[in-house]
């Protein structure tokens, strides 16, 4: 078994989540394409969508720690997840503080871009390896890929952004990415567990 990968002692796969972090999943799934469809609007339309996909970012990344929190506790002796967390939580307080700031007009945008980019980026490597940490099970393979896609998607973003600004490539490929790799990833681990026979 590689280091840090999940060991599994019962029925469950690996990403099997109680169902605190499963609801946590289904409202991160939702919370994803809510977020990305404000987006949209506010760059054809301008406000108040800019406001709320800020808002409902903040939203995601709370949506993320029951998730983080339940697979930790579930696989203790994982050292991937047991340092992904620490990320992840990192990144979510991270987003919290600096899009709070920009939505209350106490930060510009331009200021506060870099910490919301670097926590995203930090959420990302979380969701890298939460899939390097699942990877062993097969049945968990499907969603072990998507999370770690929508991962380094968001750290292409981050990326993209910071280094080629707003209309740069990778920045786009890396967006496309995320999206569609949290989505699934998270639509995944919102499933109901297989019944064991």
């Amino acid at each position: 078994m590689a280091i840090g990968s999940v060991a599994m002692v019962d029925a469950r796969t690996a990403l099997d989540l109680d169902p605190i972090g499963r609801r946590a999943a289904q409202v991160a799934a939702g919370l994803t394409i809510g977020s990305a469809a404000a987006l949209a609007a506010f760059f054809t339309v301008g406000e108040p969508w800019g406001t709320l996909n800020d808002s409902l970012s903040i939203c995601l990344a709370w949506a993320t720690v029951p998730i983080a929190v339940d697979l930790v506790r579930r696989h203790p002796a994982s050292r991937l997840l047991a340092l992904g967390v620490v990320g992840a939580l990192i990144g979510v307080a991270t987003t919290t503080i600096y899009t709070s700031l920009l939505i209350s007009r106490r930060m510009t945008f331009e200021d506060s871009l870099q910490p919301i980019l670097t926590a995203q980026a930090l959420i990302g490597t979380w969701l890298i390896l939460v899939g390097a940490s699942a990877w062993s099970d097969p049945a968990s393979r499907r969603a072990s890929m998507l999370g770690s896609a929508g991962g380094a998607g968001l750290i292409a973003t981050a990326v993209g952004i910071a280094t080629g600004g707003m209309e740069s490539p990778v920045a786009a490929i890396g967006f496309v990415s995320a999206l569609v790799g949290t989505t699934g990833f998270y639509a995944l681990l919102g499933r109901r567990p297989a019944r064991v026979r």
